[in-house]
Formats: C-alpha cells, structure tokens, sequence
C-alpha cells in the first residue's frame, strides 16, 4: 500500500453509508469546504503533502452537514465518534436532544413553559454527532453494554474505535524484546530521553526510565501510552518529520484507549500503578498533541461544546485514585505518589505583595459579562466568579510555596486551580463569557515555569493570544498584567 494512501486511512475514514469523512484524530466529520483548512489548521500538513489528502477527498461522494442522513434512533454507535450521555425530552412530539441537564431545563423552560408533565421531562440517552460548532446535530445510539463508574475521565476518553472489541486487544508481553523494530525505537526514545522531563526528582525519572517500561510489558495501555509520547517529543525535536511522528502518535493513541478504559470499569490493587503511570502519560499528550489545541485551551471554537480533556482527566483520576492512595503510598510507584502530593503538604508563604494587588483589582470585573449592569446581591451570590477569583488568589500562594520548595509539577498546576473551580464557572467559560477568559488568561500566568518542557512549549502564548482575540476591545484592558508576563504583542 502507498504511504499516502496509509497516512490517509490512519488519519481519515471515509462512511458511505451517510456520507461524511470522519477525522480519526479529531473524532468528527469535517465540513466538505473545510477540508483543506481542518488538515492545515490542525493538523499541520501543509500544501505538498495536503494535495494528496484533497485528491482523495474529491473522489468521496461527500453530503454537505445539512443534508446528512442521521442513523435511526437507538442503532448501534458510529465508529470513530465519541459517545456521550445525554437527555432526550419526554415531551410528547419534541425530539430535542442535549448533553447537559441545564440546557435541558434551559429548553423546557423557553419551549414547553405552558404544558404540564405528567411523569419525566426528559429521559438519558446516549449520543453521537457527526458535526460540531453550528452544525451540531445529536442523534440517539444504542446504549453501551459496560457503564463506566468514573464518567468524568471517561468522556475524555470516548474510543475513536467503538467497533474494536476488548477482546481483540493484543495479549500484554512479558518483555520489550518482541516488539516491533518502531516500537521498541520509540521505547529506546523515550527510556534515554523523553523520560527527562516528566518529573522533576531523580527517584522519579528513574522510575520512569525503568520500572514504568517494565510494567508496560504486562499493561497494553500503558505501552501504547508510552509509545504516543515518545512520538509526540520526536515530532517536536524533528520538524521535517513532524507529520509522519505526529500520526504515528495518534495511531497508538487509539490503541490505548480502548484496553485503558477497560482497565478503569476494573481498577485494583493489579492495574493501579498502571492506571496511575498511563493518566501522567495522557496529560502530557493533553498539552504536547497540536491537534488537540483548541479544545485544551477551552477557547476553541465559538460553537464548541464540552470540556478539555485534560480537566476531565485531572477530575476523574482524583476518583480514581482515592481509594488507592495508601496502597500506592507504598508501592513501586510511591516515589510518583508522593511528588503529586508535595505541594498539599506545604505550610503557606509570605504573599508577593504585586501578586496580591494585582489579584485585588479583578474584583472590580464585572460578573455577568455586562459593564454597564451592576448585579443585584441576590446575582452575585451565585454568580461563580468570586470562588473562582478566590481560588485563584489560593492558586498563587500554592504556586508560590510549590516553587519555593522546588515542587512545583504540571500536576500541580493543574490540580491548585481548574481541578478547583466550579461546575457554573466551567459552563460560563464554555459560552466565552469575557469575565471567566479574563480569569483563565491570569491563570496562564502560573504556567511560567513549564515553558522550558518540549509538551509545553509556547502554550502559555498560544492560550492568552485566544482568549485576547475572543474578548471585544472593551474588555482587553484586563489582560494587561498576563500579557506583560507572557510577552503577548497586540
């Protein structure tokens, strides 16, 4: 098979049954019109190489997204879609759909304010869609046989291969000799070099090096895991092959899903240290895969809807892991246990007196994302931005005592602020409200010491120059103090 022909069936599958090219990577059907821009934009492949995609493209009978045929109610998933858990309303004749229980009641309340429910106003389902952004359509699939327990980490993790079987998933090696020449090429990769900037103590780089490569022989995720890393520090080091590294980590990406999901529907003292090792992994390729830039930032696409993988990650692991904490404690693993708990230990720190009068004027932002409307009390006791700003006043003095003490992690990072924050203040950043970005782009600013990692590189750029361009001019003269710390021009 030609290696253009194998790029595109890695990246692209193409579903005559309805018409539509699906994008593996991204999990979603790509506009007719958009072709060209979605494989430049995201992923990179520029005008050579582009050309052979758009050839094969233009051989496609190809619908435009209104005039796609959805599937029957309750028929079984679409591969390569992400499912998720869903409401249908039970009002008689509506077929509305949506993912949220408050879009939900937003829709009752605007459409059947009059009627009167005799039992249910909506039911769970679960739902797939082909398009996002404006050309968002659900439609019901067929339930999923095995439940998840931790729904927080698994709708981050929706198999972009739903029609691949758990059991058909490659039995776990004793050892790394009888991998294939690649594989084991990316594992040398990432045991002499990748492994360096995943932790900041020799302990646990060691374990990182050695005993986390061992325990992958008997974890397929966890292979896979390392294996998507190590290629995505590879399309970062090589820029002339970034396309060819860049799908190969995509490729194991999809394998490691499915067997890590079942790993997590049966966690126990066998899997944990796995599961513990493989969630770091996904983090990393959270922040280092520039084809999942938009969604990470949560500034991503006006119509977008749903939260960054990465948050659901940090959320659902501290379910997982709860439980297993002192049992981890003192496993193989503890020296990793340990450094992700440093910073909870830590006794607080003088506060940088600039930091705090800085932070002070944000309480003069606006709640409801109207200047010239001030919120009555019973408003701003439920608005989320004044838990948010607190935490995020929290977030420095944390960040300052992690860094005094040279602990200051990603995970750290991740966990003293958006692991924090509300449900509500996560919806109004969702709908872009210039309050919640403003308070995102101060966040970036904790980010600093992370430039130097190749996964992080340019990142803390890349969101506040988002968040600038969403927000109207009016509103741009608070991101003043996070632009001068970033070097963001206008």
């Amino acid at each position: 098979m030609p290696s253009s022909t194998l790029r595109q069936s890695q990246l692209l599958k193409y579903l005559s049954t309805h018409r539509v090219l699906i994008c593996k990577e991204c999990r979603y059907a790509i506009q007719p019109s958009a072709i060209s821009r979605h494989l430049k934009e995201l992923h990179r492949i520029y005008r050579s190489d582009r050309q052979e995609f758009m050839e094969y493209a233009q051989s496609l009978d190809l619908a435009d997204p209104g005039d796609v045929v959805l599937p029957k109610p309750h028929e079984a998933p679409v591969p390569f879609l992400p499912t998720q858990s869903g409401f249908a309303c039970a009002a008689r004749g509506c077929g509305h759909l949506c993912v949220t229980v408050k879009r939900m009641k937003g829709h009752w309340a605007k459409v059947h304010k009059d009627e009167i429910s005799g039992g249910a106003q909506w039911r769970p389902v679960d739902l797939q869609t082909f398009f996002r952004g404006n050309q968002l359509r659900y439609f019901i699939v067929r339930g999923r046989s095995n439940p998840a327990p931790h729904p927080e980490l698994n709708s981050a993790l929706d198999s972009e291969t739903s029609s691949l079987k758990v059991g058909a998933l490659e039995a776990p090696m004793t050892d790394d000799s009888n991998w294939p020449t690649d594989d084991h090429d990316l594992l040398e990769h990432f045991k002499n070099s990748t492994y360096l900037d995943l932790s900041k103590t020799s302990e646990s780089r060691k374990l990182w090096r050695t005993t986390i490569p061992q325990l992958a022989c008997s974890h397929s995720f966890l292979k896979h895991g390392i294996l998507t890393c190590s290629a995505l520090h590879l399309a970062y080091l090589k820029p002339l092959e970034r396309q060819r590294y860049q799908l190969t980590a995509a490729y194991h990406h999809s394998r490691a899903l499915p067997s890590f999901r079942s790993a997590i529907e049966n966690a126990n003292e066998s899997n944990w240290n796995a599961l513990l090792a493989f969630t770091q992994l996904l983090l990393i390729h959270c922040f280092a895969s520039e084809e999942q830039d938009e969604s990470l930032l949560l500034v991503g696409g006006k119509y977008e809807s749903g939260l960054p993988d990465w948050l659901y990650i940090i959320r659902g692991s501290c379910t997982i892991f709860k439980d297993a904490r002192q049992v981890m404690e003192s496993g193989p693993l503890s020296p990793i246990v340990k450094d992700g708990m440093l910073w909870q230990q830590l006794a607080p720190v003088p506060e940088n007196p600039e930091y705090s009068e800085r932070l002070a004027l944000l309480t003069a932002l606006p709640f409801f994302g109207n200047k010239s409307t001030t919120p009555r009390i019973a408003e701003t006791l439920h608005s989320p931005f004044p838990g948010a700003l607190l935490a995020l006043s929290r977030a420095f003095s944390k960040a300052q005592a992690a860094r005094s003490h040279s602990v200051f992690t990603i995970w750290t990072a991740v966990h003293i602020w958006p692991a924090q924050v509300s449900e509500d203040y996560l919806d109004r950043l969702k709908d872009r409200d210039p309050t919640a970005l403003i308070l995102l782009a101060h966040y970036c600013i904790l980010l600093e010491p992370f430039e130097s990692y190749w996964y992080m590189s340019g990142y803390r750029k890349r969101l506040l120059s988002r968040i600038y361009n969403q927000l109207d001019q009016e509103w741009r003269q608070w991101l003043q103090w996070p632009m001068e710390e970033v070097w963001v021009e206008e």
